[in-house]
């Protein structure tokens, strides 16, 4: 047999045994380093609804990402103000994540509530929307990023933080 070939192939047999499994479960470092790559891509949201710019919030979406408000009407009503962008001019949002976990090296889910404060036009005083949330994560080979959210006025079972 030639060399070479013997060469290569200890080397791919040598590779093959250092890839990790991608179906292996996480290490508690994992978790932890998973979480903290949510935990900024969180904080990364919040300043980009205080920002005002739509684009400020794309790259942290994954290709493809569906985000569902609630249809209360003091959500459609928060929508309708913000004139085709995601939030109306000088919004901000408070996130408080209730559980993170992370399912593997692709996908995670946190659930939460957060609360939007913004203005109404022509109003004096600032409204504020709570929610609900279940926000599916994916890793995109570029980073952590949302991929599905689904959000409701309804408090969540052990209530409102705070209350």
């Amino acid at each position: 047999m030639n060399p070479w070939i013997c060469v290569v192939l200890v080397a791919m047999v040598g590779l093959a045994g250092c890839q990790r499994d991608a179906s292996a479960p996480l290490s508690t470092a994992e978790q932890a380093s998973i979480r903290a790559e949510i935990d900024q891509l969180r904080a990364k949201y919040e300043a980009g609804v205080a920002s005002g710019t739509a684009e400020a919030l794309t790259p942290l979406l994954a290709e493809g990402a569906v985000m569902v408000q609630p249809g209360a009407p003091d959500w459609n009503a928060m929508s309708a103000a913000a004139k085709g962008a995601p939030f109306p001019p000088g919004a901000t949002i408070a996130i408080k994540p209730i559980e993170v976990v992370a399912l593997s090296r692709e996908w995670a889910y946190e659930f939460g509530t957060s609360i939007t404060t913004y203005t109404p036009e022509g109003a004096d005083t600032a409204q504020q929307l709570r929610d609900t949330y279940l926000v599916l994560f994916r890793n995109t080979g570029d980073g952590w990023k949302a991929y599905r959210e689904v959000a409701s006025a309804a408090a969540p079972p052990s209530g409102w933080p705070g209350d």
